[in-house]
């Protein structure tokens, strides 16, 4: 076999494997669990828990702050450590949020009462008190 087919023959397979690794769907970081949350808004922060549950792209939860009370995550969705979905309160209007996973760390935007703040949130068993 010459050089040059030997050569053709590796940068194929080269090629064929990046290839392969294109056409996979990213790996999904896990978002399920417990993660202690804290709001910022007009230079004000607020801190609250929040908890996650997947079933798919499918995201359901709660987020509670001292501020809002107790609510629920409607339409979440998960996909691409992205998220989106609305947190419902009894007392309270809703939250609009939008998010990333990266580094072990939630972090996103969120829009209420006329108002866009930011968000982030590390998981409970890694957060500081």
């Amino acid at each position: 076999m010459s050089s040059i087919v030997k050569t053709i023959g590796i940068w194929g397979a080269v090629l064929c494997c990046a290839l392969v690794a294109i056409a996979q769907p990213a790996a999904t970081d896990s978002i399920e669990g417990n993660w202690i949350v804290t709001f910022t808004i007009q230079g004000q922060t607020v801190q609250g828990q929040m908890a996650f549950h997947t079933d798919g792209d499918k995201l359901s939860g709660t987020v509670e702050t001292a501020h809002t009370g107790r609510g629920t995550l409607q339409g979440g969705a998960w996909s691409h450590n992205k998220m989106t979905g609305i947190c419902v309160f009894e007392k309270h209007e809703a939250i609009a949020l939008a998010g990333e996973l990266r580094d072990g760390k939630l972090a996103g935007t969120f829009r209420t009462e006329g108002m866009d703040g930011k968000w982030e949130a590390l998981r409970a068993n890694v957060a500081q008190p």
